[in-house]
């Protein structure tokens, strides 16, 4: 969570809509965690990217827009289309560190643990955007179970407990995820978490 509440207005200057848009979102988390998503305003997520208010208008007609734009962003950093291939040769090693080393940056990156501390007490509230998060996330669970499975398959590995049950692969980390939710980022549930989830994927691999 974002403990600095003073800011100083940004000097307005005109950029190109692939350079102002990532500006806003930062912008918008930034407020989004001070004051919550319901008391946020959108002019003063103007003001602290350093737009009018017709600035930003133009860029995103909403509060909820810019936080669908957020879940995106945050969702969508992952490419799995290099996966390594267990047909091709890879090593159920390479394929594990691989694995983790991409669920680590997607779903542990500050950005991601902030936008859930902010939905849960807020979920009575804006259950449209918990909503959101939910069918975001499922769909590139999906996408990540469905790339392993496929993987698995055109290995021979069709009848292993991870061919059948695919969501283990995520299940560490969602661990992990939410023990940083409740508990800060101060801790670990397991100091060597992320070699366990290596070489738990790697027995499951075999």
């Amino acid at each position: 969570m974002i403990q600095n509440d003073t800011y100083r207005p940004k000097r307005r200057l005109r950029l190109a809509p692939a350079q102002r848009v990532p500006q806003i979102l930062d912008a918008a988390l930034q407020e989004f965690s001070r004051r919550g998503f319901t008391a946020a305003r959108m002019d003063d997520i103007a003001q602290r990217c350093g737009l009018s208010k017709g600035g930003l208008y133009a860029h995103f007609d909403s509060k909820d827009a810019i936080f669908k734009a957020l879940l995106d962003r945050t969702l969508n950093r992952t490419d799995w289309a290099q996966m390594p291939q267990l047909a091709a040769g890879a090593g159920t090693r390479a394929l594990a560190e691989w694995t983790v080393d991409r669920l680590h940056a997607a779903l542990l990156a500050p950005d991601v643990i902030t936008l859930l501390r902010l939905l849960i007490p807020e979920r009575e509230r804006v259950p449209m955007r918990v909503d959101e998060w939910k069918k975001l996330t499922h769909g590139h669970t999906q996408q990540v179970m469905q790339v392993i499975q496929k993987n698995l398959e055109a290995s021979g590995r069709k009848d292993t407990v991870l061919a059948r049950h695919p969501w283990l692969v995520l299940s560490p980390i969602v661990h992990v995820l939410l023990w940083h939710t409740v508990f800060g980022e101060g801790g670990e549930p397991d100091p060597h978490y992320r070699q366990a989830h290596i070489d738990m994927l790697c027995e499951l691999l075999a």
